[in-house]
């Protein structure tokens, strides 16, 4: 196995048993942040951990897949809080492919 990244959304709050939204908005990011993105996405570390809110799971997948920025609206991933989605990129063609989307398995209790 190749390179791995390892999305991870915060744990439940108490935003999302009142279903409202905690502290931020459903937004774009901004010019500043599609940089950072790709400067993550870019670094030579075999494996990468990034700990965010459920729907910028969105941006990161898109922004791995190098789906352009005027398409992402097209499409949204909306992982339950705790959860963990692989995106994996395999070490002899680089294709890439999400290993698993959202898990909570080890949620159990």
């Amino acid at each position: 196995m190749g390179r791995c990244i390892y999305v991870v959304t915060h744990p439940e709050a108490t935003h999302h048993v009142a279903g409202v939204v905690g502290g931020w908005h459903d937004s774009d990011l901004t010019a500043q942040g599609r940089r950072h993105a790709e400067v993550i996405l870019a670094c030579s570390a075999e494996h990468i951990v990034i700990v965010t809110h459920g729907i910028a799971l969105t941006y990161v997948v898109t922004a791995r897949f190098e789906v352009p920025w005027t398409h992402v609206g097209y499409v949204s991933f909306a992982p339950g809080p705790g959860s963990i989605t692989t995106l994996v990129e395999d070490d002899y063609f680089h294709n890439r492919q999400v290993a698993t989307l959202a898990d909570i398995s080890h949620l159990v209790e």
